[in-house]
């Protein structure tokens, strides 16, 4: 490898953009550069530091173990003198589907809908690909901080009409009605199994869907119900036409956490961007 005087750390900024995006391309693009700079400049760094970094496969491209390790040990030194240069760091975040409609427009923040699998936001943390995620969080990991934030109950929803609900359900009402289902699972169950304090019956399924929009959906244009969080219900049920019941199960309420790494724990900006987030959801 060359001495610390001799090399370029541009290299490390192409470097983590390939690594943060998975594309020569698109990191191209994001730097204002082509794509076969972007390739020389991850050859050149590779041949000065004296291992691969990115390995082909399909299509696309892999970091390799030695840049998963790089990434982890620069990446917030690097972080650090960025924002002190521009003071105008931007962080991704990945935000519950339940909880997006009250974070948008946030400074500094490019905020996207949590990917249904909890596993690959862990992972996006824990190698900082991803810089926070607010969510339901039922795996821990010692690399990451999961400060909660907010608890929820969980609610019924049904149309507004529906033909034999009123303005409340009973455990026996609720058995026999057509259910609408999410496909995500927590620890191989439900939402509604995994959060239910005793052990439930097995419902009638009358559609399983890929997110809580498309459950709301459902339930306004059928007979069927659903069992979702309380703030996205009341926030779409007038827009919708959707009322909403309480839960003749007995559930434990929801908990969100924000969820980042260790190494972002003091950095100013991105507290701030917590504050402003922990706000936000709280109606503070």
């Amino acid at each position: 490898m060359q001495s610390n005087q001799q090399f370029d750390l541009n290299l490390i900024r192409t470097f983590f953009e390939v690594y943060r995006t998975g594309s020569f391309t698109q990191a191209g693009n994001n730097l204002g550069i082509s794509q076969p700079s972007v390739s020389a400049a991850v050859r050149k760094m590779e041949a000065d530091i004296g291992y691969q970094l990115f390995v082909k496969q399909g299509r696309g491209i892999n970091p390799t173990a030695n840049a998963h390790k790089l990434a982890a040990r620069c990446h917030q030194g690097f972080n650090d003198i960025i924002n002190a240069v521009t003071d105008d760091a931007s962080f991704e975040v990945h935000v519950s589907e339940a909880l997006l409609h009250q974070v948008v427009n946030l400074d500094h923040a490019q905020i996207q809908e949590t990917p249904a699998e909890q596993i690959d936001v862990i992972e996006r943390l824990r190698n900082q690909s991803l810089d926070l995620a607010l969510s339901v969080f039922t795996i821990r990991d010692p690399s990451l901080i999961i400060e909660p934030v907010i608890e929820e109950n969980a609610t019924i929803i049904c149309r507004a009409d529906h033909p034999s609900i009123g303005d409340s359900i009973t455990s026996e009402d609720f058995y026999q009605q057509q259910h609408v289902i999410l496909s995500t699972k927590w620890e191989r169950m439900s939402g509604f199994e995994y959060g239910a304090k005793s052990i439930v019956r097995e419902r009638n399924i009358y559609s399983t869907v890929g997110s809580l929009s498309a459950k709301l959906m459902l339930v306004s244009k059928s007979d069927a119900i659903a069992v979702v969080s309380e703030r996205f219900a009341k926030y779409w049920q007038y827009t919708l036409g959707l009322k909403t019941l309480v839960c003749p199960i007995e559930l434990s309420s929801i908990k969100y956490g924000l969820a980042y790494h260790k190494r972002y724990a003091n950095n100013e900006q991105h507290k701030l961007l917590r504050n402003s987030i922990k706000l936000r959801v709280r109606g503070e």
